[in-house]
């Protein structure tokens, strides 16, 4: 079975990179990336916080710049942001809120229910 091994491996490796090909096609944009970016705002997205924190802020001014390139990377960042919102409890309200106090000039929203085709 040793032998076998790396062909398995390079199998995975062909695979993981036609993946990769096709995920990038009309978007640069991962999700793991999108919810790295948006994670220090989950105080204020899904607790008492009145205020996001500067690091969430930064992280969704970061996303705000990739969301700028283009539609397809809007639309992704919207597809991973929606996702998120229909996973964990966000207060869709305050999620409203983050454009402004983050001065994001994309306005994405973190909705559950946004058609991110829009976007």
């Amino acid at each position: 079975m040793s032998r076998n091994l790396p062909s398995y491996t390079l199998l995975a490796l062909i695979l993981m990179g036609v993946s990769l090909v096709l995920g990038f096609a009309k978007a640069d944009v991962q999700c793991s990336d999108v919810i790295l970016k948006i994670i220090p705002c989950q105080n204020f997205l899904m607790s008492g916080e009145l205020y996001p924190s500067v690091a969430c802020c930064s992280g969704a001014q970061a996303l705000d710049k990739e969301a700028a390139a283009s539609q397809p990377d809007r639309q992704a960042i919207c597809g991973c942001l929606k996702s998120a919102a229909q996973a964990f409890p966000i207060n869709v309200d305050k999620a409203a809120q983050l454009p402004t106090l983050c001065k994001l000039t994309t306005k994405i929203p973190i909705n559950p229910t946004v058609d991110c085709s829009k976007i």
